[in-house]
């Protein structure tokens, strides 16, 4: 009987991949770069290689393996196994990746956002055990989403359901997003744009922290802000309250549309922990309706970096 899975998380720097057995434990796992300049072709080459590599470590033979689970930080679609538009890896936009693979690999192929992975992955193994109903929100680069809904992953009729960083919350802010507009969570609230806004009120002439810990505007990140709201820098706590307003009206545009009260959030960002998530919490009670009646709960992420490599390896039917 074949036990094994394979589930590979290709983000736009790095490539996750894992070999779990029949219980989801993790037998082996690799980290290798993402080349974003590659063709199509040559990334499942790629990807071809690391699997072999990875089931060669193991002493797994290939023939042992029941399928391979993939995720990418893209639109796809789920049943014919196609990327449809990339973020960051616009090489592989409309790439049939379910084809690709199974000819290399003689596999059958799953292909899923990388978003609806990591929901899947924390619905079943993580912070969302037990819940029939969840929303999973990941704050980092940018803002991505997977609903859970009766108990199964929602994809909606495009596979497009779950891309909540791009629920539009302001005509009068927020910097231009891939998506095409400005307004949505991701122009203000994501990693990357609360740097951005740290950035421009620096250059404005506000005095801070956060650029004696960047070194230069150029490398302010949310790391720099990070350290510099550890010391209670005025600037940083304008940054995170900001970018936590905004994402408080997301939670509750999602909670007045689904009727789903159980967050389970992560990402990069959410590691600023209490001082940031508190601020969230705060914004959604602010703006909510029915808080008093049926509260929220907003529950951390459990499986960290790995949630998209797992959700990727459950995939595999």
């Amino acid at each position: 009987m074949k036990k094994y899975v394979i589930g590979m998380d290709i983000g736009g720097s790095k490539t996750l991949c894992g070999l779990f057995d029949e219980q989801m434990r993790l037998v082996r796992v690799i980290q290798r770069p993402t080349d974003a300049e590659l063709t199509a072709g040559e990334m499942m080459d790629a990807l071809d290689a690391y699997a072999r590599e990875l089931t060669r470590g193991a002493g797994v033979p290939l023939e042992e393996v029941r399928g391979l689970g993939t995720a990418f930080p893209s639109h796809v679609d789920f049943a014919a196994g196609v990327l449809l538009e990339t973020a960051d890896l616009y090489q592989l936009n409309d790439t049939p990746v379910r084809e690709m693979l199974q000819e290399r690999l003689s596999l059958p192929v799953f292909v899923d956002n990388d978003s609806n992975a990591a929901a899947l992955a924390e619905h079943r193994l993580g912070a969302g055990r037990g819940f029939r109903d969840m929303i999973y929100v990941s704050v980092a680069t940018g803002v991505g989403g997977g609903l859970i809904l009766g108990g199964d992953l929602y994809r909606g009729i495009h596979g497009c359901a779950g891309e909540i960083g791009h629920m539009f919350v302001s005509d009068s802010t927020g910097y231009p997003c891939g998506c095409g507009v400005s307004g949505c969570v991701e122009s203000i609230a994501s990693g990357l744009n609360m740097a951005k806004y740290a950035m421009d009120r620096i250059k404005e002439g506000a005095e801070s922290r956060i650029l004696d810990h960047a070194g230069t505007i150029s490398r302010i990140d949310m790391v720099a802000v990070g350290k510099a709201l550890a010391e209670d820098d005025p600037l940083a706590i304008e940054v995170i309250e900001r970018g936590a307003e905004y994402l408080g009206r997301m939670f509750q545009s999602l909670y007045q549309i689904f009727d789903i009260n159980i967050f389970v959030y992560g990402g990069g960002v959410t590691k600023l922990g209490e001082r940031f998530v508190s601020r969230i919490i705060a914004a959604y009670r602010r703006h909510s309706q029915m808080e008093y009646r049926y509260p929220a709960q907003f529950l951390p992420a459990e499986l960290g970096d790995n949630a998209g490599m797992i959700g990727a390896a459950l995939l595999v039917k």
